[in-house]
């Protein structure tokens, strides 16, 4: 049981980082809808994380991850709370 688990929260963590490393301005309402089509109840601290480094990663894109994290603030506030802790 605790493999399956495991297994499921590393599939999470690798869906997530894919859909945040394909953010771009063109492309933000796309990858918008595919955020919210993940388990994101258990994957918020995944999401913060991945929405943390990209941004640090890619400095250029900070307007396109100030962006995405309004939708999120309007859909699942929790996690922009987390964002911001």
């Amino acid at each position: 049981m605790f493999e399956l688990l495991r297994y499921l929260y590393i599939n999470l963590r690798k869906s997530i980082n894919q859909i945040n490393n394909k953010v771009n301005m063109t492309n933000i309402q796309n990858v918008i809808i595919e955020l919210l089509n993940e388990n994101l109840i258990k994957g918020k601290g995944l999401l913060a994380r991945a929405i943390i480094k990209g941004q640090m990663a890619s400095p250029n894109f900070t307007f396109v991850y100030a962006a995405l994290i309004a939708v999120l603030n309007t859909r699942l506030p929790e996690i922009v709370a987390l964002i911001i802790k």
